[in-house]
């Protein structure tokens, strides 16, 4: 699991965005390194998702506007959008993806 954020900067997130950023190319070198075995590797790379862990986040309404302001489809990620994505690449559906991310992020990375 990796985030947008391992996409592009965002302010107050330098830590984050260099372990998203560096996953990222993990999974590029790791899918190289394992393709001959027949192992796929990628990321998934949600916006932010409604959880107990978020909650305290969303609550602030300076906050919600700011990061719904950056997803064009003006929501935020739900579990099961994230677990569509993650049931999608480990299914023979994707046999052939990848070294790459499926970004979840309402378009965040868009702009």
């Amino acid at each position: 699991m990796s985030s947008q954020m391992g996409h592009v900067g965002g302010p107050i997130r330098s830590v984050y965005n260099m372990t998203k950023f560096g996953f990222e190319g993990l999974t590029k070198g790791m899918s190289i390194d394992l393709a001959k075995h027949n192992i796929r590797v990628n990321t998934v790379c949600p916006t932010f998702v409604v959880t107990p862990m978020t909650s305290k986040f969303l609550k602030d309404k300076k906050f919600m506007r700011e990061v719904l302001g950056n997803i064009p489809l003006g929501r935020f990620a739900e579990l099961s959008d994230v677990a569509s994505a993650v049931v999608f690449l480990a299914s023979d559906q994707a046999s052939m993806i990848t070294g790459t991310s499926l970004l979840v992020d309402g378009g965040w990375t868009s702009k």
